[in-house]
């Protein structure tokens, strides 16, 4: 009987603080995470390539290198002759031709095409020379065309004084149409349409064959341009050239013109 009351008493006891400890805990608060140590991860140290270290010394010892050239003697059985360079002369035995010639073609667009030139003379004293050129072309709309007409005399004369003359007289003609003004059905008189332009030019000059007493060459020119068109407007210019040469011995001279 002792035995089951000391049982009944000690069991009384322990629920009595187990029910002392439940009634004691607080459960308003909030739970957390209670943190002993913190973990901090460590790399171990590598090896590492040494940049910087120090070259290798450098040799300063010069290799002595010995060479050996024979001695070569050249024997010729012959002797080298001497060059003596001569001057070209002129050769005034050929015959001089006059020579002439013309073309004459015709391309797209109804494009005509005219070239001639003749020569007259002996080559020494006189010669006269005519060159003369046409073209021109035409368009499928009205007033698309025109044309372009050249001639030109050039001439020389050899006098007995020494002086060369020159001479020489050409003429130029452009002819061209506007066209493209609509509505086409517009009339317009001729001449506010064709464009005409004309230009006549000349030119005189004389030079001295050979050098004065004094070592003078000199070849004076005049030419002279007239310009004009269909509208009565015209234009001159007249240049002149005085062109004078001072030789000094037979290397050097002076232009004083």
């Amino acid at each position: 009987m002792k035995v089951t009351v000391n049982k009944y008493c000690i069991l009384s006891l322990g629920i009595f603080f187990s029910m002392n400890t439940f009634a004691q805990k607080d459960t308003s608060g909030k739970g957390g995470i209670d943190i002993v140590s913190s973990f901090k991860p460590v790399l171990r140290q590598t090896a590492k390539i040494n940049f910087s270290a120090s070259p290798a010394p450098v040799d300063t010892t010069k290799a002595r290198l010995n060479y050996e050239i024979p001695t070569q003697n050249l024997l010729f059985a012959y002797q080298p002759g001497t060059l003596k360079p001569l001057a070209l002369q002129i050769d005034s035995a050929g015959k001089f031709d006059n020579s002439s010639y013309i073309k004459a073609g015709f391309g797209s667009l109804r494009t005509p095409f005219v070239q001639a030139g003749i020569s007259f003379g002996d080559g020494k004293t006189a010669g006269l020379n005519i060159y003369a050129k046409h073209v021109a072309s035409e368009g499928k709309r009205e007033f698309q065309k025109f044309s372009n007409t050249q001639v030109r005399l050039n001439g020389y004369f050899k006098s007995g004084n020494n002086l060369e003359w020159n001479a020489g007289i050409g003429m130029r003609q452009d002819r061209t149409y506007k066209y493209g003004f609509e509505p086409e059905s517009l009339v317009f008189p001729m001449d506010s349409i064709k464009q005409n332009f004309q230009t006549i030019s000349g030119r005189l000059s004389f030079r001295n064959i050979n050098k004065t007493e004094f070592g003078l060459t000199y070849a004076p020119e005049v030419k002279i341009d007239v310009f004009n068109d269909n509208l009565k407007n015209s234009e001159s210019n007249t240049v002149v050239n005085l062109p004078l040469e001072k030789s000094i011995g037979k290397v050097f001279a002076i232009n004083l013109g």
